[in-house]
């Protein structure tokens, strides 16, 4: 029973480096729509290997995005029809930092950069994962960071900086990222 546990463990992980791991983009795929058509799979698989603490199990888990339009089209399609602990996913596009607050996973893209201690002052210590895509928002809090590396998509995290907020990061996600912050000097 416990190696069939284990394999089943195994399996899953194999699974999530599978789905997770750098996503390459090709020569030929190298466009806007492509990269965010990887990151929007990537917020959606988080919501399985982040744990959130208990909350209103009849209130929709969002994922918000202060992004370009193209990439919060590319949510939408990616979201649509899914759930994410048996709640349906939304998909916001907060105006203010005020309203980023009911959100459970924030996306704050590069173009934001200029703004960004605005977005995370106004979020800090909610329970929400913070994703950014530029040094400016692992520099100042973000809990994953996106990163183009050799044409692939991969993310760096900060456990550390999402405990605080309440969240607990899945060793399975810390297995395929590219860079945890706090272990032995990294990052």
């Amino acid at each position: 029973m416990a190696t069939l546990t284990r394999l089943r463990s195994l399996t899953c992980a194999a699974a999530l480096a599978a789905s997770l791991a750098g996503v390459s983009l090709a020569a030929d795929q190298r466009t806007a729509t492509a990269e965010d058509d990887i990151k929007a799979a990537f917020l959606f698989n988080f919501t399985k290997f982040v744990e959130w603490p208990a909350s209103d199990p009849t209130q929709p888990f969002r994922i918000c995005t202060v992004a370009e339009p193209s990439f919060g089209l590319a949510v939408e399609r990616t979201v649509t029809g899914e759930t994410a602990g048996g709640r349906p996913i939304e998909h916001h596009a907060p105006q203010t930092p005020d309203a980023a607050r009911p959100c459970h996973i924030l996306f704050v893209g590069r173009l934001e950069n200029d703004r960004i201690e605005r977005w995370l002052a106004a979020v800090r210590g909610a329970p929400m994962l913070v994703v950014g895509e530029s040094r400016g928002a692992w520099d100042r809090g973000a809990h994953i960071n996106f990163v183009l590396e050799e044409n692939r998509v991969k993310f760096d995290v900060n456990p550390e900086a999402a405990s605080r907020a309440g969240l607990t990061v899945s060793s399975k996600l810390l297995r395929v990222a590219r860079k945890i912050a706090g272990r032995g000097g990294v990052l």
